[in-house]
């Protein structure tokens, strides 16, 4: 662990203020956690003249304006065109251009806004990551991660994409490497196991998250199996005989529990998360 920087600001998009910092040697305080209001870059500043308002707006556009509407449009059940940004920010679509090379930076943005809610919410409840037992950062880490793909459904696939290689996600990968050495677990074993640990959670979490999002379009309750969304489904005398009711019944209940339920959906998370951890743990002769 000696040499170990981990010291990341988190996204390079905003420099939005959100630090992991691992505590010098000989120093307490492992966590350097701080959090201003966004602040955009002025790197493009120096190539676009500020210009005069756009009608019914009292303040200039900025990126992270653009981005934080994006995200109320996917949390509506959207996904939303430039125009249709531009239309509720009250500006031209020019003007968001401006501040965007294309609309998948603008989703990317939006994304990084929950990637932050992430940490802020992960720090605020383990503290130090480097410090706090492993078992116990890796189960917190998985609920909050699955609560926020939840929370944001809509965005939620865009957010399993793959990792854009900056400061936060470098951030991520040295924790967790961190993490699993301290597990006991070093090298391809590491990757083993964090590849077991994240399809787990990421699966679950965009099962859920999709769920939610179809039973919205379908418009659909999602207490109406067979009617009354309880019991097992109706099956043929012979199948029947091939298991009990007792079973079939528990089964049914937590079919769609991430919507009937959503506390127990959770309980059963962390249920088979910590399963999954436990089985990572190294097996020495």
């Amino acid at each position: 662990m000696d040499g170990l920087d981990i010291c990341q600001s988190g996204t390079s998009m905003f420099r939005q203020s959100i630090r992991i910092c691992r505590a010098p040697e000989g120093e307490s305080g492992g966590i350097q956690q701080y959090t201003d209001q966004w602040r955009v870059s002025t790197d493009r500043k120096e190539h676009f003249p500020v210009t005069r308002l756009a009608q019914g707006r009292t303040t200039h556009l900025e990126r992270a304006e653009i981005a934080a509407e994006t995200l109320r449009f996917f949390d509506a059940g959207d996904d939303p065109s430039i125009r249709q940004l531009a239309s509720a920010l009250q500006v031209t679509p020019s003007a968001i251009y401006h501040h965007f090379a294309s609309r998948a930076e603008i989703v990317q943005a939006a994304v990084e806004i929950v990637w932050q809610e992430i940490l802020v919410e992960l720090l605020a409840r383990i503290g130090d990551p480097f410090e706090t037992d492993p078992v116990e950062v890796l189960t917190v880490s998985g609920i909050v991660v699955r609560k926020a793909f939840v929370e944001h459904a809509t965005i939620a696939p865009y957010m399993a994409a793959t990792p854009q290689p900056d400061d936060l996600t470098s951030g991520g990968v040295a924790m967790f490497s961190s993490l699993f050495e301290r597990f006991g677990l070093e090298g391809e074993e590491a990757a083993e196991a964090f590849h077991m640990y994240a399809s787990y959670t990421f699966g679950t979490a965009l099962f859920a998250a999709n769920r939610r999002v179809a039973n919205r379009e379908l418009e659909r309750n999602s207490k109406s199996n067979n009617g009354n969304g309880k019991g097992a489904p109706l099956i043929n005398p012979e199948a029947a005989e091939l298991s009990s009711e007792k079973t079939r019944d528990a089964i049914a209940e937590v079919m769609d529990v991430s919507s009937t339920d959503p506390d127990r959906d959770e309980e059963l998370f962390e249920i088979g998360l910590r399963r999954v951890i436990d089985s990572l743990r190294p097996v020495r002769a």
